[in-house]
């Protein structure tokens, strides 16, 4: 089990791609359900029914870096670059954010629960055990809490990227699009793929 207790920790994470980065600074991260012209990196399957769950009118977040739903995107594609966007927990707090406690897709019905209650209910222990060969952890870990609108880069805490040449380009397209967000080097807050 990892050192760090997961419910204490105090930001969100979403990943994004790189590609994606400029507009995202400019226009904030959107719903799916706003989106128009973006690189997509969720899996069709799981968008059709995150849908028929009308799920695509927020912006997901996760509760941790290099979770599954990280891995399994990184791994479908290889070739791509990402980052990832944090916000303070005390922002979604604030802000009125909804929870899932599970993957959305679990096999359970899915219930939005208003933030304070949504911690409440979130197996934490579970979470933090982070056995992805365990099926109902696997699908704990990949509980999200949901921004009901746009999440402005002014409300972003840090953007995250795997290496310095990542951190240059992200330096570049900020200075470009006249915007600023701090930004760190961990590789490991990327799975290693």
């Amino acid at each position: 089990m990892p050192d760090t207790d997961i419910k204490a920790q105090k930001q969100l994470y979403h990943l994004a791609a790189l590609e994606n980065l400029s507009s995202i600074l400019q226009i904030g991260l959107k719903p799916r359900s706003q989106l128009k012209q973006f690189t997509d990196v969720a899996d069709a399957e799981i968008l059709r029914k995150r849908q028929a769950l009308e799920l695509e009118n927020y912006v997901p977040f996760h509760w941790f870096s290099a979770n599954p739903f990280d891995g399994s995107v990184q791994r479908r594609r290889p070739e791509s670059k990402f980052i990832l966007i944090s916000v303070y927990r005390s922002h979604a707090e604030q802000n009125g954010w909804k929870i899932i406690p599970r993957h959305p897709l679990a096999n359970d019905a899915i219930q939005l629960y208003d933030y304070a209650q949504g911690l409440e209910v979130i197996d934490w222990t579970l979470m933090n055990s982070r056995d992805y060969s365990d099926r109902a952890c696997k699908s704990t870990c990949m509980a999200e809490c949901l921004s009901p609108g746009v999440v402005a880069a002014d409300n972003f805490s840090r953007i995250y990227v795997r290496d310095t040449e990542l951190e240059r380009v992200c330096m570049d397209t900020m200075r470009s699009v006249g915007k600023t967000v701090p930004i760190s080097v961990n590789p490991r807050m990327f799975p290693n793929v």
